[in-house]
């Protein structure tokens, strides 16, 4: 495939996401000049505010605090395990040459690869160990 055909759909992606950050701009300043959109989004604010608190507190009574804790571990070992999953189906693809593997119950599976392209600047050390883009705080 021709590289130009590429630059030319990457300068598109930019010139439409420059287009709609000046619109999303445009419409929030409008939204901040309207007599009334001020006070409704304080007053859901505020209601956000007491729900969560209320939340909270239930979250943390007896029996629910475990739980709670329970499914935030479960949570971190699940990304974990996506993350190393990802890569061993990677391997396994280049390998295999193909996207479909054999679970443990001996259903069929297919995977898919997804493709993201880094922000302008992005260095190759803003890599973790799995070679996942991770910005600075700048960005």
């Amino acid at each position: 495939m021709d590289t130009s055909v590429i630059k030319e759909r990457i300068a598109i992606i930019e010139k439409l996401e420059d287009e709609n950050k000046k619109a999303k701009e445009l419409l929030r300043s409008t939204l901040e000049n309207d007599k009334i959109y001020p006070q409704i989004a304080e007053e859901a604010k505020s209601a956000t505010k007491k729900r969560k608190e209320l939340k909270d507190a239930i979250y943390s009574q007896e029996g629910n605090a475990k739980l709670t804790e329970d499914v935030r571990e479960n949570m971190d070992e699940i990304k974990t395990l996506r993350e190393i999953l990802a890569v061993e189906l990677m391997d396994f693809h280049e390998k295999n040459k193909t996207d479909e593997f054999v679970d443990s119950t001996g259903e069929k599976r297919k995977f898919v690869f997804t493709v993201k392209l880094l922000p302008k600047g992005a260095k190759e050390d803003d890599r973790d160990d799995l070679g996942r883009y991770t910005p600075t705080k700048n960005e």
